[in-house]
């Protein structure tokens, strides 16, 4: 879709509106692995906003932004990291935009809480603009399968896929695109930087729904912010 622009962990829809779609941000994740007694640093927040100030460098400021849920990480308890660096982050994210949009996830069941702090962030199970539904992707709605609606943009999966050179193989954090009925499906990767994600020829990826995913279109996310279209999944060695 020519409305449509992959760059680097995100998705920028220029149509009646800007939306820039951000996946799955897991803050508090290192706070939660230390808990549980693996010690490592906590740079994630930062390599966040400095990862996205150059996506912005690229879109300028956008209408609106689109969390995809599980923006944070700890299920049934809120830690301390997870108060300061969402707050932190919508805070980072308010002087970009118009509107600042979250769809729930899994994760997000106590979310609420935070959000009331930012009395204009919308936490919404799942978000409708114009063609688009904006949706994690564990849990199915009736309303997203309106004949208006064209397109699915979900996080949830965490897509990434291995490929090989014929010496080593490298996996790599990934956009999945393709067809579900006569829906559009986009399910974006995560933003969580500790991991690529799960390759779905490998594994189940945990999505409400049965997709084909090999006859989907593969855009792995470039370090460059530049993503590549590999083509079908089923097509990749």
């Amino acid at each position: 879709m020519n409305n449509l622009e992959y760059i680097g962990k995100c998705l920028l829809i220029n149509d009646e509106k800007r939306i820039l779609v951000i996946g799955d941000l897991h803050l508090g994740y290192e706070e939660a692995l230390n808990e549980s007694g693996v010690y490592i640093g906590r740079r994630m927040f930062k390599e966040y906003t400095d990862y996205l100030d150059r996506i912005f460098e690229k879109t300028g400021k956008v209408d609106e932004i689109v969390l995809l849920g599980d923006v944070k990480h700890v299920i049934g308890n809120v830690i301390r990291q997870e108060w300061n660096e969402v707050l932190g982050f919508l805070d980072y994210l308010a002087g970009k935009c118009g509107k600042i949009v979250v769809v729930r996830g899994q994760h997000d069941a106590l979310l609420e809480g935070i959000l009331k702090k930012r009395g204009d962030v919308s936490l919404l199970d799942y978000y409708i603009s114009g063609k688009y539904a904006f949706l994690h992707g564990d849990r199915e709605f009736e309303e997203i399968n309106d004949a208006k609606i064209k397109v699915w943009v979900m996080g949830n999966g965490h897509p990434a896929v291995k490929i090989s050179d014929g010496t080593k193989i490298e996996k790599y954090k990934c956009f999945l695109v393709g067809k579900y009925g006569k829906k559009e499906i986009i399910v974006c990767p995560s933003f969580l930087s500790a991991n690529e994600g799960t390759d779905p020829r490998e594994y189940e990826i945990g999505m409400a729904w049965e997709f084909d995913y090999l006859k989907f279109s593969v855009v792995v996310v470039g370090e460059d912010l530049n993503d590549l279209d590999f083509g079908k999944l089923e097509k990749l060695e």
